[in-house]
């Protein structure tokens, strides 16, 4: 049997303790939570391998997660080869608990004694193709050392059929082409992926949450985003009791509540950290493209900076893609007073558009004066259309007024009286009645002199 060494650049490993008390048919459903939380945009469309392993008297479960259409490949250019990695090779031996911590290829494989847990994780290297360190003992292991032996899923059974389907049309088309130009239909139940889903984009996000807070009465201090670490985001909160940030922050599907953490109060008002996580369970995050060139990327830059300086939006620094961040991603840091902020947001929406960017990160505060908005922004390619708000317009108005902004009470001041309204003839104070009969004084608007006139 023909035994292949799946590289590190296919697949991710995770040792994840094992619960006391896990029964067997509960395993795969566990593994799938952590997966979940472990593993960057997991959905049903990964495949993964389950091995329970025992390290001195501690159980472990190793998991082997790839991408199913990846797998799927290996299988069809691999037909009946078994399939290993370097951590399934080395996580089976004896002295694996023993012999350190080792790199192999561009890996990081061993035992940290010190802490008594297994260790597998990708080591950054300029070299892009290895002789494969472990080659020479494949021919010695049984096929229970590898991964992916045990029967196929069906969803990843789905996939491997499109993709050989795919395979034989093109050989089909191929051969009719030659011959004759005649398609040959081919007939066949197939049971397609789940559709891919995305969170909303940042802006999108931001704007939903602002008018759920309006609704209650409560206000933003600062607010987080970070597309591809943990927390999904974070948010600082004021005037707002728990139970209402619990029942706000669990309506959203594409993320989910992690912990409401430091409460505290200021003037009688309670302020509430809270954590959300991204619901990584059906939902994809798009992986960040890279920048073109800094000469055409200049250019996008210099628009965006334009636009800014118009609506008199202070930029205070930019982190331009380099080598350094592997030309993923831009980060701007500007300050926006009062309405301008909204006009920020709608100037990085149509940039995003134009380029077709994405925000990755993004974090907004206001200052104590209530209206000077301070906000980092992190822009990367995702070569996808339609990254941008498309919500109600009436959302993102809200957005300032979730921070606590007010705008200002215009006042206008009185008119002066016109002429045709001015009153004539003599203006009366008051009067006095005694016996003899009544007097009532009275002033002249125009002379300004006092009259007094008798009654009887």
């Amino acid at each position: 049997m023909k035994k292949i060494i799946i590289p590190r650049n296919d697949h991710e490993v995770y040792f994840i303790p094992m619960p006391a008390g896990l029964k067997k048919k509960q395993l795969r459903s566990f593994v799938i939570e952590q997966l979940d939380r472990l593993h960057p945009a997991f959905t049903g469309t990964f495949a993964f391998d389950i091995q329970q392993l025992d390290f001195n008297g501690t159980q472990w479960i190793m998991v082997t997660v790839m991408d199913a259409e990846t797998f799927a490949e290996y299988k069809i250019l691999h037909r009946k080869a078994a399939f290993y990695t370097n951590t399934s090779i080395l996580a089976h031996k004896k002295e694996f608990t023993t012999n350190g911590i080792n790199i192999i290829d561009n890996e990081k494989i061993g035992f940290e004694t010190e802490s008594g847990k297994p260790v597998s994780i990708p080591v950054e290297t300029a070299r892009k193709h290895f002789q494969g360190a472990l080659e020479a003992e494949l021919k010695n292991l049984p096929s229970w050392h590898g991964v992916f032996s045990k029967d196929t899923p069906r969803r990843l059974a789905t996939m491997t059929s499109v993709i050989i389907l795919i395979a034989l049309l093109s050989s089909v088309f191929i051969s009719s082409a030659k011959g004759r130009a005649e398609a040959v239909p081919i007939n066949a139940n197939i049971e397609l992926p789940p559709e891919i889903k995305y969170s909303p984009p940042a802006i999108e996000i931001l704007a939903g949450i602002s008018a759920d807070l309006v609704k209650t009465g409560g206000k933003m201090l600062r607010w987080q985003y970070s597309e591809d670490t943990e927390p999904f985001m974070e948010i600082q909160m004021r005037g707002i009791d728990v139970l209402t940030v619990h029942d706000i922050c669990n309506q959203y599907e594409y993320a989910f509540l992690q912990d409401i953490q430091d409460v505290r109060y200021y003037e009688g008002e309670p302020l509430v950290n809270v954590s959300l996580n991204a619901a990584r369970s059906g939902y994809t995050i798009i992986k960040a493209g890279a920048f073109s060139p800094q000469s055409t990327t200049l250019p996008m830059i210099a628009d965006l900076s334009g636009f800014f300086k118009k609506q008199d939006i202070t930029i205070v620094s930019e982190a331009l893609p380099t080598g350094s961040n592997g030309n993923i991603s831009y980060t701007i840091t500007y300050t926006a007073k009062d309405r301008n902020f909204i006009s920020s947001l709608k100037i990085i929406n149509e940039t995003c558009d134009k380029y077709l960017l994405q925000i990755k990160k993004m974090d907004v505060s206001i200052g104590e004066s209530n209206s000077l908005f301070t906000i980092i922004c992190t822009l990367s390619p995702c070569g996808i259309p339609g990254r941008i708000f498309t919500g109600n317009e009436s959302d993102l108005e809200k957005i300032p007024r979730a921070f606590g902004y007010m705008e200002p009470i215009k006042y206008s001041p009185p008119q002066p009286m016109r002429a045709a309204e001015k009153k004539t003839g003599p203006f009366v104070i008051g009067s006095i009645r005694d016996g003899g009969g009544q007097m009532s004084f009275s002033r002249d608007v125009e002379t300004g002199k006092f009259q007094i006139k008798e009654s009887k």
